[in-house]
């Protein structure tokens, strides 16, 4: 069947390569922060506890072109509904680009008027919807003349990671940590050093993914709810998959009690205290030794010290020690004293931000 994954704008490529390395996938972009793919419902059950990269992922109901509504309406009614969706409320978000006389609410009132008669004329019921919290959610995705209809098979995304008890101001999305870390070419046998760690999300990720941990083992997927989807099976698989003995060697260093304090409490909260060295160090300062060496810099929308000291102070750092690689996320990336080797432009909330490469 054929399926969709959202993961981070501009990390398609890292999704991509998790996907070939768990299930065998050969995805490609269907548009951005989305990628598709296809894949059985194994594949499905795998995704939603190993998965790293992922924060949703959706079973394609309708694809084709599309010329307006009415051809909206008719990709959506020939989707066997009734079969695909259970007797239960729904909702439907509408994703429009490209030059177009109707709006996103346009293609999600069509769309959700087709379900309501499709699956009424197959069974007579009429579906409720709700636009808040359904307990079915589709999305309606119309890209210049292309249209998608899928169903999310996720619920709650796969992004959030349990761990996280203790927050930092500028918390960095769990799978951003996790494509830097790709993008650097993190394994477990590495050194990896966090020199500006916060709350620990990039060394905390760097463990699970060394150790094969499953990310969200609180997760409960949408497969009680949807036809052909098994709760129990899924669990039984996720209760199977065992962890792999990892000798791991991750610091993470703060310069300030108080985030030290945090990260400690998430890497305890992840059972990690073992595994990752939480360390009082300042970046302007402390040499580094480190196969890999991954960070999210300060962005200066809290941070009340000059970024350009910081950063030409931190960048001296690196050529001063023993440094293979070097990633990191900056809004800032002109502050950098030396010419990245490689970046990645993404959308982080409302900021554009930059995640460079760089090997001293």
């Amino acid at each position: 069947m054929r399926l969709l994954a959202t993961t981070n704008g501009g990390l398609e490529a890292i999704a991509a390569e998790e996907l070939a390395e768990l299930v065998g996938a050969d995805a490609s972009v269907h548009h951005r922060g989305v990628v598709e793919f296809e894949g059985n419902r194994e594949d499905v059950y795998a995704l939603h506890y190993r998965a790293r990269s992922l924060h949703r992922v959706m079973a394609v109901l309708a694809d084709g072109s599309i010329d307006g509504l009415e051809d909206v309406y008719r990709l959506t009614a020939g989707a066997a509904i009734a079969e695909r969706l259970p007797e239960a409320d729904f909702g439907v978000v509408g994703t429009r680009h490209g030059t177009h006389e109707l709006t996103s609410m346009d293609v999600a009132d069509r769309v959700g008027q087709a379900v309501i008669d499709t699956y009424r004329e197959a069974t007579g019921t009429r579906l409720p919807v709700d636009l808040d919290d359904p307990t079915v959610r589709l999305e309606a995705y119309l890209y210049d003349d292309r249209f998608t209809l899928a169903v999310d098979l996720t619920g709650d995304s796969l992004h959030k990671r349990p761990y996280r008890i203790c927050e930092h101001d500028a918390p960095l999305r769990s799978t951003i940590a996790y494509a830097m870390l790709q993008i650097a070419g993190y394994d477990a046998g590495d050194r990896l050093v966090d020199p500006m760690a916060g709350s620990a999300t990039i060394p905390i990720e760097a463990a699970l993914a060394g150790a094969d941990r499953i990310p969200r083992p609180d997760l409960d997927p949408m497969f009680e709810a949807l036809p052909d989807y098994d709760g129990e099976r899924f669990r039984a698989l996720r209760d199977e998959h065992v962890p792999e003995p990892a000798s791991l060697d991750i610091e993470a260093r703060d310069r300030r009690e108080k985030w030290r304090r945090c990260a400690r409490e998430n890497c305890e909260a992840a059972g990690l205290s073992e595994a990752i060295d939480v360390v009082a160090a300042d970046a302007r300062e402390a040499s580094i030794d480190a196969d890999c060496v991954v960070t999210n810099l300060p962005f200066g929308i809290r941070v009340s010290e000059d970024l350009r000291a910081l950063y030409t102070a931190f960048c001296e750092r690196l050529p001063a020690g023993s440094v293979d690689r070097f990633v990191a996320l900056t809004t800032a990336p002109e502050l950098l004293s030396f010419e990245p080797t490689d970046r990645y432009e993404i959308p982080y909330g409302r900021l554009e931000a930059t995640i460079v490469v760089y090997e001293p």
